[in-house]
């Protein structure tokens, strides 16, 4: 069925707004949404439910398997012809309904199930809004430009926690004030379906009939290798915060830990994406991948809490070199009419071992030690790291810029 939405249109007179900043909006309420619940879920689901950390590590890891069967599905449908944004529609619909019901639960079943369709939702506007941002922006401004919208997502991130965590201090930190923070993270939810409205669709991509699917070149098949080798270093943040917990974090200071990761990551996040513009994206990521691996090492053997916040602050810088570099590299790489699902891919091989990461990691820490947990992370970072550096193909298309 065809999206009969009609178009929202500017006034006369006046240029249409940009895609980037409607995005970066809808981004920042649904961040704010989302980030409201996330440092909080380890709490909630050790603590207050009496789960394990390796039970912890499986529902946050089962999250990122819906956000990756989301990814896939995403990018089979936008290279199926169907609208952006009607997919955005659907995957925002989804973390709205599912975010809010945790105040509910009392299981962790439950929250295994609210969990997955949160990460359904998740992962599906990823691809269809990274679509929108690379066809709004020329190939020699796309750093800046996922720069901006990943600016204005992590300032809603640096909001969520910070409400969360003075929510917290009025509520109290037990298991009436979790769940009132839960109910709450509606508001901007609701906000940011209004703002999806005033989103301009892009026409899906058409390939000509009986031509055969412009083939995604090697540079791009051998990012995807090595985006999802780092996969298996990248386990959840829960496991995060968890470790910031054990060495004595409250409730309400994780939520503002969190709120520090959020806001490095917003302040660095367009410095870094016009940089890449400038230098290129395998020097950023290269440099990105290993600042992830320092702070993993950093989270294994840390001892005091000031250590701790300047760990947080050190992922932060992470984010904002990372995240916006490795899409608008794509963007370079791949022809506009394979983008879509060129961005799914990308989306889903970086959660598509994000379970396997979790659950080893949280296993290392119930039955080895925290340092084993996170040290395999700085060692899974280092390998990724290794195909970056020495693959031809990446040092070739850097080379030719």
């Amino acid at each position: 069925m065809p999206d009969t939405t009609e178009e929202p249109q500017a006034p006369e007179g006046k240029a249409p707004r940009s895609n980037v900043f409607i995005l970066g909006q809808l981004s920042f309420l649904s961040g704010a949404a989302q980030e409201m619940i996330y440092p909080l879920i380890p709490t909630f689901v050790v603590l207050t439910l009496g789960a394990s950390r390796t039970l912890l590590g499986f529902i946050e890891g089962l999250l990122m398997v819906g956000v990756t069967v989301a990814r896939l599905g995403s990018a089979w449908l936008l290279d199926h012809r169907t609208s952006p944004r009607r997919v955005l529609r659907v995957a925002y619909t989804a973390s709205l309904v599912s975010r809010p019901l945790l105040a509910l639960v009392s299981t962790v079943g439950a929250v295994v199930v609210l969990r997955t369709v949160d990460g359904l939702g998740k992962g599906g506007k990823d691809a269809p809004k990274d679509l929108l941002v690379s066809i709004d922006a020329t190939d020699a401004r796309a750093g800046r430009a996922f720069g901006i919208l990943r600016a204005l997502d992590t300032a809603g991130s640096v909001a969520g926690p910070l409400i969360a965590g003075g929510l917290l201090l009025v509520f109290g930190h037990g298991s009436s004030g979790l769940r009132i923070v839960f109910a709450l993270s509606a508001i901007p939810a609701i906000a940011g379906l209004w703002t999806l409205r005033q989103v301009r669709d892009a026409p899906p991509a058409q390939p000509d009939d009986g031509q055969p699917t412009t083939p995604f070149p090697r540079s791009f098949k051998v990012l995807l290798v090595a985006v999802l080798i780092f996969g298996l270093a990248n386990s959840s943040d829960t496991l995060l915060l968890l470790r910031a917990n054990a060495g004595g974090m409250s409730a309400a200071q994780l939520a503002f830990a969190y709120a520090l990761v959020n806001l490095v990551y917003a302040g660095m996040a367009v410095p870094m994406g016009s940089l890449s513009d400038r230098v290129g994206r395998r020097p950023l990521l290269i440099v990105a991948w290993i600042v992830y691996a320092v702070t993993y090492l950093g989270f294994a053997f840390a001892t005091n809490a000031w250590q701790l916040w300047g760990l947080f602050a050190l992922y932060g810088i992470y984010y904002a070199t990372a995240e916006g570099t490795v899409k608008a590299w794509v963007a370079s790489l791949v022809p506009v009419e394979r983008r879509g699902a060129a961005y799914g891919l990308l989306a889903a091989a970086s959660g598509l071992l994000v379970l396997p990461a979790s659950v080893l990691a949280g296993f290392l820490w119930d039955h080895v030690s925290l340092t084993a947990a996170f040290a395999v992370g700085a060692v899974f970072a280092v390998l990724a790291l290794a195909v970056l550096v020495l693959s031809p193909s990446l040092r070739r298309v850097a080379a030719d810029g």
